[in-house]
């Protein structure tokens, strides 16, 4: 299907996921839905994207619409291509026969962080039968692609095919140079364009969950100073992002159950002091009560004056929606859905 439309709308070589990749299938193989927002650069360097939807139960056909927003914030951590190279070592037939399904998901965001929590994990062999494992201490990260039954993602634990990620791997070769700086893990840290910049730095580590101190950096991250002893107010988990919308305004993201759900935090006088901030989770009119909430924020950028941020539904929810604030990212209004 990726090949299909490739060909027929000329999409660029290297596609980006600016949600997810979310596919539903049939025992016997055949594809029944498709919903993903992807992007890239055409050869002169234009931004185009592509909000991908497909039924199969409605249309034999997929609705692709064109020329849409995006935030190309993280990009490398959300590469189209390792996905693909995944499931090229994936036997599904065999995975799924297990379940006895009448359905079936796969759902990628690109790199994913699990802590210590490798419930599900199958190490994936991409790079000449190196193991494609990626930890940082005792953090399992990699691009993962996980294969779940639709609705049953509580009862039935998905199986995730995780591979390390690019950034992963050239993060351990430059620890081995002293004169080459550091990776930067964008759920961890962001940096300004001068060089300035902030991290969440882990402090103490318990059962997947972490403590974390706000620490700052005014020459490239060579000296760091503590901002704030504790910028989640107490709370443990997974950081699940960072991001500064200018030196006094910024955002953090803390995951629990293994990427379910995540809390946003924000700071308007660089990071000394933080607040949790509210969000409407069950944003969608024609259902109020669903099952599964939307209480998995990305991190919020800045677009024509306005914030907006992407809400998901944790690990293996299928929707998001768009959220927009006008007053600095203290309160959310329901903008649209995404899929």
């Amino acid at each position: 299907m990726i090949a299909d439309l490739k060909q027929k709308l000329h999409m660029p070589e290297d596609l980006y996921v600016a949600t997810s990749f979310n596919l539903h299938f049939n025992p016997d193989g055949t594809i029944t839905s498709l919903e993903t927002f992807l992007y890239g650069n055409d050869d002169r360097g234009n931004l185009k994207t592509y909000l991908v939807s497909y039924d199969g139960s409605k249309s034999k056909r997929a609705t692709v619409y064109l020329d849409g927003s995006v935030s190309e914030q993280d990009k490398n951590r959300k590469k189209l291509q390792p996905m693909v190279d995944i499931l090229k070592q994936v036997d599904l037939e065999e995975a799924v026969q297990q379940w006895g399904e009448e359905e079936y998901g796969i759902i990628y965001y690109g790199v994913r962080d699990w802590g210590n929590d490798s419930t599900g994990i199958n190490w994936v062999y991409l790079n000449e039968g190196r193991p494609a494992i990626a930890k940082s201490g005792s953090n399992i990260r990699g691009y993962t692609v996980s294969v779940f039954v639709p609705g049953k993602e509580n009862e039935i634990t998905p199986i995730r095919y995780l591979a390390a990620s690019e950034e992963e791997e050239q993060s351990d070769s430059e620890a081995l140079s002293e004169e080459k700086p550091a990776a930067i893990n964008p759920e961890e840290e962001f940096q300004f364009k001068n060089g300035e910049r902030f991290r969440l730095n882990v402090v103490d580590a318990a059962l997947g969950s972490r403590y974390y101190t706000l620490e700052c950096s005014d020459d490239g991250g060579k000296n760091w100073k503590v901002v704030n002893q504790d910028p989640f107010l107490g709370q443990t988990g997974v950081a699940a992002g960072i991001a500064f919308i200018n030196e006094k305004l910024g955002f953090f993201c803390l995951s629990h159950n293994g990427g379910d759900e995540a809390e946003l935090y924000r700071t308007d006088d660089g990071g000394k002091t933080t607040e949790p901030v509210w969000l409407p989770y069950s944003v969608m009119e024609k259902d109020p009560d669903q099952d599964s909430p939307f209480d998995f924020p990305q991190m919020p950028y800045e677009e024509d004056g306005i914030l907006k941020m992407v809400i998901g539904q944790g690990a293996d929810g299928g929707q998001e929606v768009l959220y927009h604030s006008e007053d600095g990212g203290i309160s959310w209004e329901f903008a649209m859905e995404i899929r």
